[in-house]
């Protein structure tokens, strides 16, 4: 009896699902029906038309000195407390439709521990000699396999410019103190700009004339040491390398600097024992750093990653230790004092290119950005017919062109509403091919923000709410026309343009559009910071299309129009 109870209520529970569905794919019907005979609504898209004017850069914050980001003045902090990857360049970079660049840096070198430079032992003399002095640096490398003889080979990442050209290069002594405090207002950090001028004299390179050619084999430094086995006294030289080894013990290329002997060993072997070298604070004030400066015209471009542990001046060095009747014993060892500390850029910038009518360029580092005035719909380029000639007489200034703040008088006089509904909005700027052929050096990325009024006559650079509030805001460089296979940019800036015409905002300021930086990423300290940090350590450029091109610049929006 149970059993028939319970079957009973399962096929009554079947019944009426599926008289529901039924009920329901009724209702749907005569739904699907009233959209389609409903001719309250109709759709289309516009193109707005802009205006692009280039910024020439002069200079950009271009030292890793942790800010608050609050005041946007220097680099974030990620969530866990580290620094964002920040690269420094080093050499030449010649570009036919860009600013030539000229890529330089300055950095602290921390204080080794353990500095001596003679022991008192009892058994026997042990003598201390200052061998080589070498800067090495790790080129930014990524392992392609391993050789025949079981070593790791690699190829260098990301180098610009003529790699068949030697780059010429000097060290110089650092003669300024690198402040971490603001010295005109001390409860501020400090800021150094690409453009600064250290006022270099002291020349740290062991040859006048120095240059390297960016090689993936470059694993060995090989060089001269004199051999004390027999004699302290000895100017009998032997070969010795110089290895530089990752966190795995495996083998990296590198560039390694020579430096000179005499005035390093005057510089630092004789002052071990003195004041200067006592405390890391008197040290950072007696020794305030080196500059790597790229010279010439000719050249490549190579990224450094300047935290790297590997970074040094090494002093190589030997302890012979004298045994009366015997082959003396020689220890060599060295001393490493890394880069660190603070760091910032030197961006030397060429003039500013000269570049066809239809086109403008953007470049990364200290170059050149674009201002982006969306004019607004262009009267006559409508064709009869057109809804938005409707609203001609909307153009206010008379100028032929409905701007964004005239688009946003556009309303339903009864309801107070928005005629034109924006579906979807989209910023697209083209890639001029003829004059940017070689797609390995583009940029990967631009990014697009809004200069917006601070109050006190300047301007505060701030992320459109779409890069931070909408997964599909890009910018990347893609294929924006499958049929010519033509390259560009877009953005989608759909809640942009919409906050404009419905009122939301009314903060018209232009856009400007820049070569993209990994600080332009606005969460990524792991919480939203609206203000764009003006860091750019990105060298690389693009010509694109302006408003006046067959491939021009442009808003392209899709819109629901509300009809009478």
């Amino acid at each position: 009896m149970k059993n028939i109870f319970r079957e009973s209520a399962y096929l009554s529970a079947l019944v009426l699902v599926l008289f529901v569905v039924v009920s329901c794919e009724e209702n749907f019907t005569d739904i699907e029906s009233g959209v389609i005979s409903n001719t309250k609504f109709s759709t289309g898209a516009v193109v707005l038309d802009l205006e692009i004017n280039a910024i020439n850069l002069e200079s950009i914050v271009a030292d890793n000195i942790l800010s608050d980001v609050a005041d946007n003045s220097g680099l974030p902090k990620l969530s866990n407390g580290a620094r964002p990857p920040m690269d420094y360049w080093l050499g030449v970079y010649e570009n036919a439709n860009a600013k030539n660049l000229k890529a330089s840096f300055v950095s602290q070198i921390g204080l080794a521990a353990n500095l001596k430079n003679s022991e008192d032992v009892i058994d026997g003399d042990t003598i201390y000699n200052l061998d080589k002095v070498v800067l090495k640096i790790p080129y930014t490398a990524v392992a392609t396999g391993v050789d025949a003889d079981g070593f790791t080979t690699y190829r260098l990442d990301s180098i610009l410019g003529n790699t068949s050209v030697s780059t010429a290069l000097e060290v110089y002594r650092n003669p300024t103190y690198l402040n971490l405090i603001n010295p005109s207002n001390p409860a501020k950090d400090n800021t150094f700009l690409s453009d600064f001028d250290y006022n270099e004299t002291e020349l740290l390179t062991e040859t006048t004339g120095f240059s390297f050619t960016p090689e993936a084999t470059d694993s060995i430094f090989t060089f001269d040491r004199i051999d004390r086995t027999l004699d302290v006294n000895n100017t009998t030289t032997v070969q010795d390398t110089l290895r530089v080894r990752n966190s795995q013990n495996i083998q990296i290329p590198f560039l390694a600097i020579p430096l000179d002997l005499s005035q390093m060993k005057t510089i630092f072997w004789d002052e071990f024992n003195g004041d200067n070298f006592s405390s890391s604070a008197k040290f950072q004030n007696y020794f305030r750093g080196i500059i790597l400066r790229a010279k010439g015209t000719e050249g490549a471009l190579v990224p450094f990653n300047l935290a790297s542990l590997q970074i040094s001046v090494d002093f190589l060095y030997s302890k012979t230790v004298l045994k009366e009747g015997e082959a003396n014993e020689v220890i060599k060892d060295t001393y490493s004092f890394a880069l660190g500390g603070i760091q910032n850029s030197i961006y030397e910038m060429g003039a500013t290119p000269s570049v066809p009518a239809n086109s403008f360029v953007v470049q990364g580092t200290a170059g050149i950005s674009a201002g982006i005035k969306i004019l607004g719909v262009n009267l006559s380029n409508l064709l009869p017919g057109d809804p938005f000639l409707e609203y001609a007489d909307k153009d206010a200034d008379s100028n032929n062109y409905l701007s964004l703040e005239e688009l946003a008088t556009i309303k339903d006089e009864a309801t107070n509403e928005f005629v034109f509904l924006i579906n979807d909005a989209d910023l697209t700027f083209a890639v001029n091919s003829d004059l940017s052929t070689d797609s390995d050096v583009l940029p990967q990325g631009l990014h697009v923000y809004q200069n917006k009024a601070n109050g006190n006559g300047g301007v505060s650079p701030t992320h459109l709410s779409d890069s931070y509030e909408e997964t599909t805001f890009s910018g990347v460089l893609s294929t924006i026309d499958t049929e010519s296979e033509a390259q560009g940019y877009t953005f989608k800036i759909t809640d942009y343009i919409s906050d404009l015409l419905d009122g939301s905002s009314t903060d018209f300021s232009p856009l400007v559009l820049k070569v993209y930086n990994a600080t332009d990423n606005p969460t990524l300290t792991g919480f939203l910071n609206r203000n764009v940090l003006q860091y750019n350590w990105n060298p690389r450029a693009v010509v694109l299309f302006n408003e006046n091109a067959d491939n021009n610049a442009q808003v392209k929006i899709s819109y629901t129009k509300k009809n009478n």
